[in-house]
This record gives C-alpha cells, structure tokens and sequence, in this order.
C-alpha cells in the first residue's frame, strides 16, 4: 500500500516515543537516528534532531479523522503534566473545519482536522 507519512524532527527519539505511546501510537521502529509510530490507519516518523529548539520549531503536520471528537476525548483526558513542553488546545468549530491542535515535546504542531 502506498502512503505519505509526516517526517518530523526528534530532539530525543525515545522521550518522543514515550510521548507519542501516551497517545496510543506504537512504535513500528526506533534507532538511535529514526522513528516510526502508528496508531491505526495514522502515521508518523521522526529523524533525530537534537540541536532544534522547541520554542522556534515551525514543523507541523495535519491528523485528518473521522471523528475529531472521540479523538479529543480520549488525548484530552491523559496525564499532559508528564510532558512539561506538551499542550492540547479546545476544538475551535471553524467554517469548514473542526480543529483542535496539539503541540508535540520538539515543538511540533498537530492540527487535528475534521471536514463538515
């Protein structure tokens, strides 16, 4: 099957690992220099990046689903004190989308994105 999955940058592979499993993603492979997490039918990689600072990073990338709610919910709900630089933002109720964002511990930005 082909796919495209986000490549985003990794200050520390294994803190991001543990971050991302919080979120139900499970590691598909970790090295020192690459990860590769799903949760389902969602993909994500990271190259290691330890120079990069999360207050400049401009990375990003969209989590298109079904169900924005469900997914708020359940991300919502987890222990994000765990992960000092990590933060969920509330669904905003756009024109044409629903959105809520999460900002990862490297500074990336998720926009999770549900079309009407």
């Amino acid at each position: 099957m082909d796919y495209i999955a986000a490549n985003l940058p990794a200050i520390n592979v294994e803190e991001t690992c543990d971050f991302y499993r919080m979120l139900g993603f499970q590691c598909l492979h970790q090295s020192k220099e690459w990860l590769i997490l799903n949760r389902g039918s969602l993909s994500l990689e990271f190259f290691h990046h330890p120079e990069l600072e999360p207050e400049t990073s401009w990375h990003s990338a969209c989590i298109r689903v079904q169900d924005l709610a469900a997914l708020y919910h359940a991300w919502q709900g987890l222990n994000w004190s765990a992960f000092a630089l990590a933060r969920i933002t509330a669904i905003e109720h756009l024109t044409e989308i629903e959105m809520f964002c999460v900002i990862d511990i490297n500074g990336s930005l998720l926009r999770c994105i549900q079309q009407h």
